[in-house]
Formats: C-alpha cells, sequence, structure tokens
C-alpha cells in the first residue's frame, strides 16, 4: 500500500502541483500568435485564389468533402450575401479580423476569448478550403486550442496593464502537462511511422525530400553530390527516426533534457531551410521551446512561497 501510496502522490504531483514558472506563457502567447499572423500576412495576395468563390480549385469541389454541419468560409460568404453583404466585403472584414485578433493575443487582451473567435475563423477558412491544408494548419489550430486552455493573458498582458489588475492565483500545471504529453506522443509516433518503413532507413525518404519541387528554393543547393554518398542519407534518416522516437524518453530525463531540445529544433531548422516548410517549423520549434526550454534543470534551486528548495524536487 505504501508503494501505491507512493506512485499516486508522484503521479498527482507531476499533473497538478502548482509551478510558479510562467514565462513559458508568454512566451508561447506572444511567438504563436506572431508566427499565425506572419503566415497570414504571407496569403493574403492569394487569399481570393484560395478561399473566395473564385478560387483555384471551386468551392463546390472542396464542399463534397466537407459534412454539411460544418461552417465553412463560403457558407459565411453565402450567409451574409442573403443580407446584401457583398463577398469582397466579407473578405475584406475577414482579413481585419484575423489580423486584429492576432494582434490581441500577440499583446494580450482578453487572449482567451481572441483565441476562441480565431479558432473558430481559423477552422472555417481551414475547412473550406481542405485541398490547400496540410499539417501545419491542423497544428495551428491545437495551438489556438492551448492558447484557450492557458491563462496565457494572466501575465505581461496589456489587459493587466490597462486595468491594473494582478495576476491571478491558476494552477495551469494540469494544461502544462498535457501540452508536454501531447507533443511527446506525436514525435514518438511520427518516428515509429518512419522506423517501420525501409525509406527512411536507406535514406530514401531523405533523397525524395530534398528534390520535391517547392524544396530547396531558397538556398538552392546542389544535392547531386550525396548520390555517392548515400551514407550521408542514411544517417540523416537514422538520426531523424532516433530524435523522433527518443523523444519521450530524454526529454523528460533532466540530463539529457536541453541536449534532445537543441537536437529537435535543429531538426526543424534544417526542415525550414532546405524543404522550406518554415510556417511548420516555426510552429514546432515553438512548442518545444515552450515546453522544455523552461523547465527548471536539474541540480538548480527554485523560489516557492519564498523558500528555496531542489529543483529536482518539484515534478
Amino acid at each position: 500500500m505504501k508503494k501505491l501510496n507512493l506512485i499516486y502522490t508522484k503521479v498527482e504531483n507531476f499533473f497538478f502541483k502548482e509551478d510558479n514558472q510562467t514565462e513559458f506563457l508568454s512566451f508561447f502567447r506572444i511567438t504563436i500568435a506572431a508566427v499565425i499572423l506572419l503566415q497570414f500576412v504571407a496569403v493574403l495576395p492569394d487569399f481570393g485564389r484560395l478561399f473566395s468563390s473564385s478560387s483555384i480549385i471551386p468551392q463546390d469541389v472542396m464542399g463534397v468533402f466537407t459534412p454539411e454541419w460544418m461552417i465553412t468560409f463560403s457558407k459565411i460568404v453565402s450567409f451574409l450575401q442573403s443580407f446584401g453583404i457583398e463577398e469582397n466585403t466579407t473578405i475584406v472584414i475577414t482579413k481585419i479580423v484575423f489580423i486584429t485578433l492576432c494582434i490581441f493575443i500577440i499583446t494580450g487582451f482578453y487572449s482567451r476569448i481572441a483565441a476562441i473567435l480565431l479558432l473558430i475563423l481559423q477552422i472555417a477558412l481551414l475547412k473550406g478550403s481542405s485541398f490547400f491544408a496540410y499539417g501545419a494548419d491542423f497544428f495551428t489550430s491545437m495551438s489556438l486550442f492551448y492558447l484557450i486552455l492557458f491563462p496565457a493573458d494572466q501575465y505581461f498582458s496589456l489587459r493587466n496593464y490597462i486595468f491594473s489588475k494582478k495576476p491571478g492565483d491558476i494552477n495551469f500545471t494540469p494544461v502544462k502537462r498535457l501540452f508536454q504529453v501531447h507533443i511527446s506522443i506525436a514525435y514518438f509516433f511520427s518516428g515509429l511511422d518512419k522506423a517501420l518503413g525501409f525509406n527512411w532507413w536507406n535514406g530514401e525518404s531523405i533523397w525524395k525530400a530534398i528534390h520535391l519541387p517547392y524544396s530547396n528554393r531558397d538556398l538552392n543547393i546542389d544535392f547531386s553530390w550525396l548520390a555517392e554518398h548515400s551514407y550521408i542519407l542514411n544517417f540523416i534518416g537514422w538520426s531523424t527516426i532516433i530524435i523522433e522516437i527518443g523523444y519521450p524518453f530524454f526529454i523528460w530525463y533532466k540530463p539529457t533534457q536541453k541536449t534532445w531540445l537543441f537536437l529537435t529544433v535543429s531538426m526543424h531548422i534544417g526542415i525550414a531551410l532546405i524543404l522550406n516548410l518554415y510556417y511548420f517549423s516555426a510552429i514546432m520549434i515553438v512548442w518545444n521551446i515552450t515546453n522544455f526550454y523552461f523547465e527548471h534543470p536539474a541540480g538548480k534551486t527554485v523560489r516557492i512561497s519564498n523558500k528555496k528548495i531542489p529543483a529536482h524536487y518539484i515534478p
């Protein structure tokens, strides 16, 4: 019974013990909203080609794969047109609202409410143009979901400055642990999926990735020499598998936490520069830094309730 009680106490402390470390909240709120805003601004010149009635792929074709109950941007346009509001006006309003909500989140002005509204708008755009969506768009939705769960505007926020509010006493540890477990599971199964095949072991997936039409456009590096040095492709493929599968084991182990964080961030920087997947890489880098950069290092002391205690006693 003592062992069971000890295990229960450790699990309870891990998920529910309050943590006075709050820097990650402001970092996550500001950086993720800034990344979403920059991505949206980059898409603005092509907004009509992606989301309007004159999009590259007709809306009725994309609507075939969208449930009837799902709110999409095209349905919003049709609804407003019944009140005499033209599509161009709706597009302009949508752009202004999206940018404004991002700014509200960045500045911490009722960021939870702004995140809820932005998530609804982002999903409406995403589901209405599913042919143009990819993994980063779903990570955007998940990021906004965590912004709703976290009391991110409790610290370093415009709302507190205007209304002279002091941060409330809120235990956000359960959400933080959920976020950390989430990213750990995502990396593990991503690596496991790669390991089950042979393309990542022999470097074929790396060779194909760097020669995709949209890859390597900015740096324009000649990778033809890798054909004679396939062991480098093998090494990169193996490294990717090891980093991802080993993530939930080494990122939680304090002595290797910063090393594994550095390896993971470096991997995403490489993906950004070589595959030109800047948006996806930026989101994943923000997720990694948010979850594990601000963790208390082993052997250090932290101050809780004006008492210094060893950090390894804090789950």
